[in-house]
């Protein structure tokens, strides 16, 4: 599995994608791109990219949730590509659910959907258990200070998170982070138990 981190346009705000890809771009590699983020700046970067000889560039889209600056130009890859679009809920150009426990084969490996409420009750993750790396999309896994109110869905977010080895993160904003990931988000728990919690 070959993850790129695609440019974002600097006029618009958007998310962060990523473009998944087998690590030969084999015939069967899945080409998947998580979320798509506002406008067709992405379209533009995965034309800049070889995805595979004979191979549509973009066969799957799988969106965090489904808030604009996410998920709002999935139309635009079904309709450049064909695409598939792959949601927690219905929404624009959303074609199938997900569901908790899915695995989806991206690039030449297999992402597990994990349902993860907290930023919004349609948010989820997706794992790659062999790479150790997880698309957290908008759930925030780094709270440093305790105070706040956080939802108890979000508490059992990150305690299931908690449960998977984990040795990256690609985030749906930040920069992708791979050092002391674990206590990282053990931390993120404690601060959150140790807030009000609703």
């Amino acid at each position: 599995m070959r993850v790129i981190q695609l440019a974002r346009n600097p006029k618009n705000y958007t998310c962060r994608s990523y473009l998944i890809l087998g690590e030969w771009n084999q015939l069967d590699a899945v080409n998947t791109l998580i979320d798509p983020g506002t406008d067709d700046y992405v379209l533009d970067e995965i034309e800049k990219i070889y995805t595979g000889c004979g191979k549509v560039a973009v066969e799957q889209v799988l969106l965090t949730h489904n808030h604009f600056d996410h998920a709002a130009s999935a139309p635009l890859l079904r309709q450049r590509y064909g695409a598939r679009v792959y949601g927690w809920v219905d929404g624009p150009g959303v074609d199938n659910l997900l569901k908790e426990g899915q695995l989806l084969k991206a690039g030449d490996d297999y992402l597990e959907v994990i349902h993860t409420p907290g930023h919004s009750s349609d948010s989820v993750a997706f794992y790659c258990q062999s790479h150790k790396l997880l698309f957290s999309g908008d759930t925030q896994l780094r709270i440093r200070t305790t105070g706040g109110k956080y939802t108890r869905d979000y508490v059992q977010t990150l305690i299931k998170l908690a449960q998977r080895k984990i040795d990256l993160i690609y985030p749906g904003h930040d920069e992708p982070f791979n050092h002391d990931v674990r206590n990282i988000i053990l931390t993120t728990l404690q601060n959150v138990r140790q807030s009000e919690v609703i």
